[in-house]
């Protein structure tokens, strides 16, 4: 299906999917850039362990590469979208 420009009609969810991957690589870049405040925001009073900057660190890891991953993904399937007719 296309739209009226002639543009397939995947291209605005796939441009929402493509922020989104782009918004976890920042939040990820954020965590490893800043893992003291990162802990802080993670806190929690009732938690038996603190949340240490090291775990912080972890996760900022994980939400880059991740983030990484699907804006890859999701950059091959634009390309597949708007060349292959």
């Amino acid at each position: 299906m296309r739209t009226a420009a002639g543009l397939p009609a995947e291209l605005v969810p796939l441009g929402v999917f493509l922020l989104l991957a782009a918004l976890f690589v920042v939040f990820g870049a954020y965590l490893l850039r800043r893992p003291e405040r990162a802990a802080a925001l993670f806190a929690d009073r009732d938690a038996r362990e603190r949340f240490r900057p090291r775990d912080a660190r972890a996760i900022g890891l994980v939400f880059t590469l991740g983030g990484l991953g699907l804006l890859a993904v999701g950059a091959v399937r634009l390309v597949v979208m708007l060349t292959v007719r």
